[in-house]
């Protein structure tokens, strides 16, 4: 059961990194394809990704030293059916005469490995009836590959990295995980209706929640970033063709195209104020930043005073955060340079064409 849960750590740790990479490029497509975020299919598609790289860490880990898998001398494989049942009749305490020997089986290893071997997989079915609705059929040919796959890459020394495997190919296991998803297709036949329609959605709406310009205003750095890094001496001005330039042709920047939302403005004047009011929430920040890295070559007595003005630019840097949060209690959802502009941020809906 320790080794058990050390892979599962190991497994939920590589989650976190896969969470970490996915998660952006993730809310891009839902927020394309859907115009919002159904968080129970957010739950559900990512708690599937960390089942499935739990299951592969279970199969994997841990690691044992190569000097000691070079030793090993027992078999490397089970190509016998059922192998598993002869086990459990030789060395299993049961005896169906006798009731009190009952519980100790189901605590014997001949008992407890085929029966998590079942569990390992079950939830495998339940992912392919529920969220990826597949037949029983589709989901026997998945199950099979999924273990076989577990099967291989043990029979493989991982892929040669071992002199040897250092766990058994087991034709036993290929049955009783295959078995597992089928079960849990079962369940999720039975149980499913009980559960959310992952396929519903509701009408998209012209509103922008303030997350879905979040995400595209990350989006919008990153090309700051690589235009600033990659393209010189353009890059200087990044930020003005980034955030001034092109939404004012294209009435979005690019993060903002890319999440389908458009700046919404009675012409392009106005365009123009809401983006360079905006650029003051930068200002605030960026003399913040100066006067700290001013405090370094200034005279001792000239300290006080920057420290000062630090104190007061970087309290007014809290400034816009007040405003997010003005903005996300109001109907409206818009921030104090759109409330002067007289803009607002639109989604594009999609046409009947599209």
């Amino acid at each position: 059961m320790t080794i058990y849960l050390h892979s599962i750590q190991i497994g939920v740790l590589l989650f976190f990194i896969f969470l970490f990479i996915s998660l952006i490029p993730y809310l891009i497509v839902q927020y394309r394809r859907y115009g919002r975020i159904n968080f129970w299919r957010f739950f559900v598609n990512f708690s599937f990704i960390l089942y499935l790289i739990c299951a592969y860490a279970m199969t994997i880990f841990p690691l044992p030293p190569v000097s000691e898998v070079a030793k090993m001398t027992g078999p490397k494989q089970n190509l016998v059916p059922f192998e598993f049942v002869r086990q459990f009749i030789l060395y299993s305490p049961f005896n169906i005469n006798e009731p009190s020997t009952w519980l100790a089986a189901l605590k014997d290893s001949t008992f407890i490995q085929p029966f998590f071997n079942l569990l390992l997989t079950l939830p495998f079915g339940l992912y392919l009836r529920y969220l990826f609705k597949r037949s029983f059929k589709q989901t026997f040919v998945l199950s099979f590959l999924l273990t076989l796959s577990f099967e291989l890459i043990q029979r493989s020394a991982l892929f040669g990295l071992y002199p040897r495997p250092y766990r058994l190919f087991d034709v036993d296991d290929l049955m009783i995980n295959t078995l597992g998803s089928l079960i849990g297709f079962g369940i999720a036949v039975t149980f499913s209706r009980f559960l959310p329609d992952l396929d519903a959605t509701k009408a998209e709406s012209s509103r922008v929640s303030l997350s879905r310009r979040f995400i595209a205003f990350l989006v919008d750095l990153v090309l700051i970033f690589i235009i600033g890094s990659l393209f010189l001496p353009i890059g200087y001005y990044s930020e003005l063709i980034i955030l001034g330039l092109v939404p004012l042709v294209l009435k979005a920047t690019p993060g903002q195209l890319l999440l389908r939302i458009q700046i919404k403005a009675k012409n392009r004047f106005r365009i123009a104020l809401r983006q360079f009011l905006s650029f003051g929430n930068f200002a605030l920040i960026i003399s913040a930043e100066y006067f700290l890295q001013r405090s370094g070559t200034i005279p001792q007595d000239q300290l006080g005073q920057n420290f000062l003005l630090i104190l007061l630019f970087l309290g007014l840097s809290l400034l816009p955060l007040l405003d997010v949060l003005i903005a996300f209690l109001s109907k409206t959802r818009k921030l104090w340079y759109e409330r002067v502009s007289d803009t607002e941020m639109i989604a594009k809906l999609k046409t009947n064409e599209e």
